[in-house]
C-alpha cells in the first residue's frame, strides 16, 4: 500500500491533500501543531522546536517504511512587516519554520524512503519579484526553491520538486489580516480577495498538480518550481513534460539574462 506522509496535517493544505490521498487508498500519516487532524495518524510537532522535529521523526521513522511521498504542507508568512522593523529572533523562526525544519525532516526520513519516492513543497509569493513586509517568507520559499535542485541532484532514486499554487483560501492569510498596516499594500488585497467570491486556486488543483508532478517523474519535474496556475500541466501536459525534459535549467533558480556577458570596462 503507497504510503504519504504530510508534514502538517492541521493545516488546510495539508488536511485537503490527506483527505484526497486516503480516497484513493493511500496510508497517511504527519504531523500536526496544536490540533490532532481527526481521522489521520498524526503526532505534534513544532517547526521551531529541534526536540519536537527530532521526536516527530522518530515517530514517523517507526510508522511509514517505504514511504512513496513526503509533502511538505506547513509554514509562516510570520513575521509580516519591513525587515528592519522585526524582530530578529522571530525573523528567523519564520526561516527555520518554512526551511530549516522541514529539510531536517526530510533528511530523516530520506532514508526510509521508497524507490522512486516524491518530495513536495511549496512555493510563495516573493520569488519572482520583491515582496515588501515578507522577507522571512520569501526568503525561506528561495531557499527551497534551491534546495529542491541540490537534493534532486544527490538523489538517483527520488524526485524533489516544488509547487508554485497560486492563492489558495487558507488560514495563512489571517497573519496579513493580523498584521494590519504592517502588511502594507497587501492588507487591502487579501482582505478584498477574501471576501470576494473569488474561490482561488482550489484544493483539487493542488491535489492534481501534485499527482501530475509524481507521475511525471525526476526527469521531467526533479528540482524545478512548477506554476500550477501558469503551466501547461493538465491534460497530460505532454508537451510541457517534452519541452521541462529538453532544457535541465528550466524552472529552476537562475541568474535572469546571464546569457548576456560583458567584458570587464565595456
Amino acid at each position: 500500500m503507497n504510503t504519504a506522509i504530510v508534514i502538517g496535517l492541521g493545516s488546510d493544505m495539508g488536511r485537503e491533500l490527506a483527505a484526497r490521498f486516503a480516497a484513493n487508498g493511500w496510508t497517511v500519516k504527519g504531523t500536526h501543531r496544536k490540533t490532532p487532524p481527526g481521522k489521520f495518524d498524526s503526532t505534534p510537532c513544532d517547526l521551531a522546536s529541534a526536540d519536537s522535529i527530532a521526536a516527530a521523526a522518530r515517530w514517523l521513522g517507526e510508522r511509514c517504511r517505504d514511504w512513496r511521498l513526503l509533502v511538505v504542507a506547513a509554514g509562516t508568512e510570520e513575521p509580516v512587516g519591513p525587515f528592519w522593523d522585526c524582530d530578529a529572533e522571530e525573523w528567523e523562526r519564520g526561516i527555520r519554520i518554512n526551511t530549516l525544519s522541514p529539510v531536517r525532516l526530510v533528511r530523516a526520513l530520506y532514508p526510509l524512503r521508497s524507490r522512486g519516492a516524491s518530495v513536495a513543497f511549496f512555493s510563495g509569493s516573493g520569488t519572482n519579484n520583491a515582496a515588501p513586509a515578507y522577507s522571512a517568507y520569501a526568503a525561506s520559499k528561495i531557499m527551497l526553491i534551491k534546495m529542491c535542485e541540490l537534493l534532486d541532484a544527490e538523489s538517483e532514486d527520488a524526485s524533489f520538486f516544488i509547487i508554485g499554487p497560486g492563492v489558495v483560501r487558507t488560514k495563512i492569510h489571517e497573519q496579513t489580516l493580523k498584521a494590519g498596516a504592517r502588511a502594507g499594500a497587501n492588507q487591502r488585497r487579501v482582505s478584498e480577495f477574501l471576501k470576494s467570491a473569488d474561490p482561488g486556486t482550489s484544493h483539487d488543483d493542488v491535489y492534481a498538480c501534485l499527482r501530475w508532478c509524481m507521475d511525471a517523474g525526476k526527469n521531467v519535474v526533479g528540482g524545478r518550481n512548477i506554476s500550477l496556475v501558469h503551466d501547461a500541466w493538465r491534460k497530460e501536459g505532454a508537451s510541457l513534460k517534452q519541452w521541462l525534459a529538453g532544457d535541465p535549467s528550466r524552472y529552476k533558480l537562475r541568474r535572469f539574462g546571464n546569457e548576456h556577458r560583458f567584458e570587464r570596462g565595456a
